[in-house]
């Protein structure tokens, strides 16, 4: 069987160093030293997918499909492609990389051990840029090679390596007065090999819908994970992990069940419970058969992360307990009732912790922590001195981890950019290593905290955006197959400017009347939101959180040039161009949203409003709109003449959800998940309901037309989370 699960996901832009070699993606290059030698593209393609896979079987099947597109082709054409692949490497002088034929089945990449002491990592970027606080390791022991786990190599390699071992023993042997002193002093600072295992991948889930939350009993029996067949509701489903497993409904009720955690011993389950107006609450039930109970309210988080407790007697879960500073912390809410109260940990200042996982033993509990100055970390604490052990940078923005089953390391799904797909980190060393690459947007996992077994999340989805017209006619806008969300209108109604992932990861794209749609930017690992056009259409300001840092950035249309125009790093939402080019934008501080003025001309940024965290313009330009999310009232001021006051809205605000124009207020009247398009005269008050969009998102974006009375707004077309299981092959 093949352990390697369809799909993968390279940075071409990345330079690998495997073995004694550089390789160059971008470039099609393999260079060791003064030595290079430029490569077919294929050729590339094949190495990198076999370097992704270094030490494990890549079948003929997997590198056809990849390489060659599932277009049909002789299997001649891989035969000579692994020939060029071997001379190229030959040419530049590697005594280190090695294509090794498997027979009956396809190819592998192993690196030798070579002369030097230590080897290169496993595709270990040439420029990591990832902080690893927690590792002391020097120079030396930081390069040892991650080999794959014993038994995993065909045997012919296996006996290749033993009579070479042999020989070299003898070799050395002579030596050995001479290198007894220099081995000595290396043996403590020489870094093990990680030994991780293979897995096989198989469907755990395939039905339509939303399955998400996995979680696995400690025996790695059975799963349990929350099930949405349409958006009316989750609830809980037990599934066996074997091959016959079967599912049936641990819960059924109106509300959303989700985020289910196994008890330590395998015989409750924890679970959320939020009716339709977000009111939350734990529950407990017993498996296979038991009476659901309700142990507490949560506090202040809609959907927090919950954990057991080693010893099985309380709940560690996420919340807010100070709504003035509205910050995430960890809490503990007793198995038999009683106040909630805080978890101590190491003190973050004004940091939001969640996701808290214990180690399978109990005796460290890891969490993220968000800093104030945006940057993430994977925290490690003691769980009974309360000490901090391990301190992990992570430049993502976000991120979903579990413990391997002996407590060592984190498994993780895309970490970061450069480590899409599911890595493992060892603590210790603060070494990554690459387990299974990027097959879709790989979401929560969990890991069989007895047996190592993991399920993981694979979601795929489609949004398009939809126009509503006065007639009450609705019509798809693009309709690329990609996430297309965030609409703007051009101040002239000729141009459209959203975010599209069709490239593979978002960017801002651009459709004019006269022209096909065009990307405007291309910055690597970004969240963008917040469009908004510059009062003469020559360019667009957005909102862009890349590495949990988010700043206001500029793009303008006829060069495509991007600028960041804030390095505060804090968390904001879509400013709005002025006239006299200056910029106001709403800033999360430290306790409050705030009202900043913005001078991209360089000036320092001046607070001009408090406890604001909504700010538009009228699209004629003559009042200018402040209010917070949740109020159905705005502020405005004029900006021609003198004058003010209140405007009514006809729908509770969200942060995009309405457009002022001269005569009519166009709304989204959000309910998730839909939301109801309406048009509001603002002489009469009158209502029309232009259309209504079955699945949206919680901003509830939309953008208008004010000339013809059209409204667009962001649609999910199509939603799909499956689970797979990932079992680990043992050694025969």
């Amino acid at each position: 069987m093949n352990h390697l699960a369809s799909g993968f996901d390279i940075n071409p832009d990345q330079d690998l160093v495997v073995g004694d070699v550089t390789i160059s993606p971008s470039l099609n290059r393999i260079a060791m030293g003064d030595r290079q030698r430029r490569v077919e593209p294929r050729i590339m393609q094949v190495l990198v997918l076999l370097v992704r896979h270094q030490g494990q079987s890549v079948s003929r099947d997997t590198l056809l499909h990849h390489c060659w597109g599932g277009v049909f082709v002789a299997e001649d054409s891989l035969n000579r492609c692994i020939f060029q692949l071997r001379r190229a490497l030959r040419d530049v002088g590697s005594t280190r990389l090695r294509v090794e034929t498997i027979p009956k089945f396809g190819y592998a990449l192993f690196v030798d051990e070579g002369a030097e002491a230590e080897a290169a990592p496993v595709a270990t970027p040439a420029t990591d840029g990832l902080e690893t606080p927690v590792s002391t390791a020097d120079t030396d022991t930081a390069r040892a090679a991650a080999l794959p786990p014993a038994g995993t190599l065909p045997a012919t390699v296996e006996a290749r390596r033993l009579r070479l071992a042999l020989s070299v023993a003898v070799a050395l042997l002579s030596l050995a007065v001479i290198v007894l002193g220099v081995a000595y002093w290396r043996a403590d600072r020489v870094e093990p090999s990680l030994a991780i295992p293979v897995f096989d991948v198989l469907p755990l889930t395939l039905e339509p819908g939303m399955d998400l939350f996995p979680a696995l009993s400690p025996d790695g029996e059975m799963a349990a994970y929350a099930a949405r067949n349409s958006f009316d509701d989750f609830d809980i489903i037990l599934r066996g992990t074997g091959p016959n497993g079967r599912s049936v409904s641990l819960t059924n009720t109106a509300d959303h069940d989700r985020m289910p955690v196994w008890s330590p011993r395998g015989d409750a389950i924890a679970f959320l419970r939020s009716d339709r107006d977000w009111n939350c609450a734990i529950y407990v039930i017993a498996v296979p058969v038991g009476k659901e109970r309700r142990i507490g309210d949560c506090v202040g988080d809609q959907l927090p992360n919950l954990a057991w407790r080693p010893d099985g007697q309380a709940i560690i879960f996420t919340g807010v307990p100070d709504a003035t500073v509205k910050m995430s912390r960890l809490m503990m809410m007793p198995l038999e009732g009683g106040q909630a109260s805080l978890l101590p940990v190491p003190p973050g200042g004004n940091a939001d912790d969640w996701i808290p996982a214990y180690s399978p033993d109990g005796r460290k509990l890891a969490f993220a922590r968000a800093w104030p100055d945006g940057k993430l970390s994977i925290m490690v604490v003691d769980t009974r001195s309360g000490k901090e052990l391990h301190r992990l940078a992570l430049d993502s923005t976000s991120v979903n981890f579990a413990w391997s089953v002996d407590g060592r390391g984190l498994y993780m799904t895309n970490a970061s950019r450069q480590r899409r797909g599911l890595w493992y980190v060892d603590l210790q060393t603060a070494r990554w290593q690459q387990v299974m690459p990027g097959i879709g947007q790989l979401g929560r996992l969990a890991v069989a905290s007895q047996r190592g077994n993991m399920a993981m999340e694979i979601y795929r989805g489609h949004a398009d955006i939809m126009e509503f017209t006065t007639d009450a006619h609705e019509r798809t806008l693009q309709g690329s197959g990609a996430n297309e969300y965030e609409p703007q209108l051009s101040p002239d109604g000729r141009a459209l400017a959203f975010v599209s992932d069709r490239t593979g990861e978002p960017q801002i794209w651009l459709a004019e009347d006269d022209r096909p749609p065009r990307p405007l930017t291309n910055l690597q690992g970004a969240n963008m939101n917040g469009l908004r056009w510059s009062p003469d259409g020559r360019a667009l300001l957005f909102v862009a959180e890349v590495a949990m840092v988010s700043d206001l950035y500029r793009v303008t249309i006829s060069d495509e040039a991007t600028v960041r125009l804030t390095h505060d790093g804090h968390a904001k939402n879509a400013p709005v161009w002025m006239q006299d080019g200056r910029i106001r934008i709403p800033i999360r501080g430290e306790t409050t949203w705030d009202i900043w003025l913005i001078d991209p001309a360089g000036a320092a940024p001046v607070k001009i409003d408090e406890n604001r965290d909504y700010i538009d313009m009228s699209t004629d330009g003559s009042m200018l709109l402040v209010g917070n999310s949740g109020s159905t009232k705005l502020t405005w001021t004029a900006l021609k003449g003198e004058g003010g006051g209140t405007l009514d809205l006809p729908v509770t605000l969200r942060r995009r959800n309405v457009v002022v124009c001269p005569d009519t207020i166009y709304a989204a009247r959000v309910n998730l998940p839909s939301a109801e398009v309406v048009a509001v005269d603002r002489k009469t008050g009158a209502e029309r309901r232009l259309g209504m969009v079955a699945r949206t998102e919680s901003r509830g974006q939309i953008t208008a037309d004010c000339a013809n009375g059209s409204v667009m707004m962001m649609q999910f077309v199509g939603q799909e989370s499956d689970l797979v299981l990932l079992n680990p092959v043992r050694p025969e």
